[in-house]
């Protein structure tokens, strides 16, 4: 029954899910492991620490499969109750070493040194531009490019897990792209020393804009 589990929609497993089903879990488990990592190790140097987080995570959802709720997006649902898990494990290790921050945008912001640089073989200076014009956002504004772009979040997704309206959501994103177009501009004039934009430049930044490449994704280990 494993080989049908991973044809099942996403929504098919989580009603399985409900019911306290262990293979269904398993296969959320295996779906859903490379997201949940790759967007815990953005907030958190710590690999080993969001390793545990998502193991602990999913085992508490096994436990508690009675209280859990029917949803429309199993990706947004695991996305927010895991940014929650995840804020609660990072307060706990801050109040352990004293250097709690107490507002959840001060801990859970993309930590700049964890902003991959483009692999080698694709590091031009189009990409080191793009990622140095992505370090100038807000981390508000850099996590709605990275749910969006990167992990195929849903607008109506991301309104519930940066608790904001759907409006708001798209209204973010469209500013978090004007502004990573206007930082890319300014970047690039520093630097390749020109005041004017060419027309072929205007195309690099679409086309890094559109598939986000430069953002690589690491793989979980």
């Amino acid at each position: 029954s494993n080989l049908i589990m991973t044809q099942l929609s996403d929504i098919k497993i989580w009603d399985s899910c409900l019911n306290g089903d262990r293979k269904a879990f398993a296969e959320l488990y295996r779906r859903y492991y490379p997201l949940l990592y790759n967007y815990g190790c953005k907030f958190c140097a710590n690999k080993e620490l969001v390793k545990d987080c998502i193991q602990n995570f999913f085992a508490k959802l096994i436990q508690n499969y009675h209280k859990l709720s029917a949803t429309q997006s199993v990706k947004g649902y695991l996305l927010l109750a895991f940014r929650n898990r995840l804020y609660d494990d990072l307060k706990y290790e801050n109040s352990r070493s004293d250097m709690f921050l107490p507002c959840i945008d001060d801990l859970l912001s993309f930590d700049k040194s964890l902003i991959p640089y483009p692999p080698e073989d694709e590091s031009s200076d189009d990409f080191i531009i793009m990622r140095l014009a992505f370090l100038e956002l807000s981390p508000r504004q850099q996590e709605i490019l990275y749910l969006y772009y990167m992990l195929g979040a849903s607008h109506s997704d991301i309104a519930d897990i940066l608790n904001i309206n759907y409006q708001s959501s798209k209204n973010l994103l469209c500013r978090s792209l004007l502004k990573l177009k206007e930082m890319f501009f300014i970047k690039l004039k520093d630097y390749k020393g020109q005041a004017d934009c060419k027309e072929e430049e205007l195309d690099v930044f679409s086309h890094l804009a559109e598939n986000f490449k430069w953002f690589h994704v690491e793989l979980a280990k």
